[in-house]
C-alpha cells in the first residue's frame, strides 16, 4: 500500500534567498510596504514544524543579470530543514504550485538586494546589484510541480520553475523514502482484439489494440503512463502513430486494460505488417519503477491489403438475381478489366490474370471467413463481357467465372454478393476482393 506519514506536510512555507556578496538582513525596515502584501503568513510553530518536518527540501539556485533576467541554474533536493523567513522583507511573492493548484505562497528577500553600512540616519544601506546569484530553499513537498517567484515592486514575473525532475531523481535515489512511491508496473500483453479479416488499397480500416498493464507493487496505488506507438512498414499507413492516456490509481496486483484504435490504410497490395508498441511509466515526480526490462512490449499484426475490383453478377441480367435452388447451379460472375479511376477503383486490373482454382463467391461474411462457392469449372473464360449497365460491352476482355449459388452462404434477404480470390502480377500474387447487387431468389 502507499506510504504516508501521519498528517500531509504542508509546513513552513518559507524561502531563504541569499544574495552573492550580500549579508541577510533580519531587522531593518521593509523595502515595500507591507501593508501590500497579500500573503502575511502567521509566526511558525517551530517546535511543531521540528517534531514533524523530515529535514527534506528543494533548493532554486537563480542567476540574475539584471532584476528582470534570471535563469535558473540548479534545482535539487536536500536533506536539510528549510530555514525560516521570518523577519525577511516582502521584497519577492512565492507561489509552489501543484497539479492541484497552489500548495503554498509566502513573500521573501529578492537577492538583487544587497544591505550595506549602517545608514547616517539609522538602520543599513541598500542597494539594487547589476547582478548577482541567490537560492530559495522550500520545504520538500511530493505533490509540488512549479514554483514561480515575482517581483513585487516591479509586479514582474522573474522565476517560473519545474521542480519535478528534481523531485524524480531524488526519489530514484532514494525509493525508501516515505515521501516516495515506488511501484513495479509492467505491460503484461498487448493483443490486436478487432481487425477486418482484408484491408483494401485505397481505403481505411478500424484495428482496435488491448494493452494490460499491472502494478507489481510493493506501493500503489500509482497514476500509470500509458504510450502506444505504431509502426507500419512499405505499403501501410497508420493512424495515429501513437496515442497516450494516463491510467489513475492502479492499485497493487490489479489488472487495467486499455483499447484503443487505430486506422489503417493499405497503399500496395500484399501481406503488410504493422508493429503495436505499448511503454508504461509513472506519472507523479515522486513515484519511481526501479523494474524497467517488464515496463515494454509489442505485438505484430499483418494485413492482408487486397485489390478492389468491379464484378457483375449475372452479367446482361436486371436485376442481377440468382437462384438459389436448381436454377442457380452455374450462376455466371463476370470480374472486370478496368483501369486506375475507372468505377472508383484506385488501381487497373487485368481480370486475365484471376487464378480461378483460388475464388470463392457468396456472402461477404462468408467468403470473408474463407468459405463460399468454388468455380465450378476451375478455369476462367475470358471474354467481353456486360459493364454494369448491362449494355456496354467494351474491347477489354472480362474473366466469366461460374459458381453454384447455394454454396454461397446466401440468406433471402442478402441483396450483395462478393468475390474474393488470387490474382498474378509481376511482383508476386496477390489477393482481389469486389461486391455487386444481388436479388436472392429461393
Amino acid at each position: 500500500m502507499r506510504r504516508t506519514t501521519n498528517s500531509r506536510r504542508r509546513l513552513a512555507w518559507w524561502l531563504l534567498p541569499v544574495a552573492v556578496g550580500g549579508a541577510l538582513w533580519a531587522g531593518a525596515p521593509a523595502l515595500s510596504d507591507p501593508a501590500n502584501d497579500p500573503t502575511i503568513q502567521p509566526i511558525p510553530d517551530f517546535a511543531a514544524d521540528a517534531a514533524a518536518d523530515e529535514a527534506k527540501s528543494i533548493v532554486v539556485r537563480v542567476s540574475f543579470n539584471g532584476r528582470a533576467s534570471a535563469t535558473v541554474t540548479d534545482i535539487e533536493v536536500v536533506d536539510e530543514r528549510a530555514p525560516s523567513h521570518l523577519g525577511a522583507p516582502p521584497l519577492s511573492k512565492v507561489d509552489v504550485l501543484g497539479e492541484a493548484g497552489l500548495i503554498g505562497t509566502f513573500n521573501d528577500w529578492h537577492p538583487m538586494w544587497e544591505l550595506g553600512e549602517e545608514a547616517a540616519g539609522g538602520g543599513e544601506t541598500r542597494r539594487l546589484n547589476p547582478q548577482a546569484s541567490g537560492r530559495w530553499i522550500a520545504p520538500f513537498d511530493r505533490d509540488a510541480t512549479t514554483i514561480v517567484v515575482t517581483d513585487i515592486a516591479a509586479a514582474d514575473e522573474i522565476v517560473r520553475a519545474d521542480l519535478t525532475t528534481a523531485i524524480h531523481e531524488f526519489c530514484l535515489a532514494n525509493p525508501d523514502d516515505e515521501d516516495c512511491l515506488r511501484a513495479d508496473l509492467a505491460v503484461e500483453a498487448v493483443t490486436v482484439s478487432a481487425a477486418p479479416p482484408i484491408g483494401l488499397v485505397g481505403a481505411d480500416a478500424t484495428i482496435t489494440v488491448e494493452t494490460v498493464v499491472t502494478n507489481n507493487g510493493p506501493d500503489g496505488p500509482a497514476e500509470v503512463g500509458l504510450t502506444t506507438t505504431a509502426e507500419a512498414g512499405p505499403g501501410v499507413t497508420v493512424t495515429p502513430a501513437t496515442q497516450s492516456t494516463t491510467l489513475p490509481g492502479v492499485a497493487v496486483h490489479a489488472d487495467v486494460t486499455e483499447s484503443d484504435q487505430w486506422t489503417v490504410r493499405c497503399d500496395t497490395p500484399g501481406q503488410h505488417t504493422v508493429t503495436f508498441t505499448s511503454t508504461v511509466a509513472t506519472v507523479h515526480a515522486a513515484d519511481v519503477d526501479l523494474v524497467a526490462a517488464n515496463n515494454t512490449r509489442s505485438t505484430n499484426h499483418t494485413i492482408d491489403c487486397a485489390v478492389p475490383v468491379t464484378v457483375n453478377i449475372k452479367p446482361g441480367g436486371d436485376p442481377n438475381s440468382i437462384n438459389l435452388g436448381a436454377g442457380g447451379n452455374n450462376a455466371p460472375l463476370a470480374v472486370l478489366t478496368t483501369t486506375a479511376g475507372e468505377y472508383g477503383n484506385p488501381l487497373a486490373f487485368d481480370a486475365r490474370t484471376v487464378v480461378a482454382t483460388t475464388a470463392r463467391f457468396g456472402n461477404r461474411t462468408v467468403v470473408l471467413g474463407g468459405g463460399g462457392g468454388a468455380e465450378t469449372h476451375d478455369r476462367r473464360h475470358d471474354e467481353r463481357s456486360y459493364e454494369l449497365d448491362e449494355r456496354t460491352r467494351d474491347a477489354d476482355l472480362d474473366a466469366v467465372l461460374h459458381f453454384r449459388a447455394r454454396d454461397g452462404g446466401f440468406t433471402a434477404g442478402d441483396t450483395e454478393g462478393c468475390l474474393i480470390g488470387k490474382f498474378t502480377a509481376p511482383a508476386g500474387t496477390f489477393t482481389f476482393f469486389g461486391c455487386g447487387p444481388v436479388r436472392i431468389v429461393p
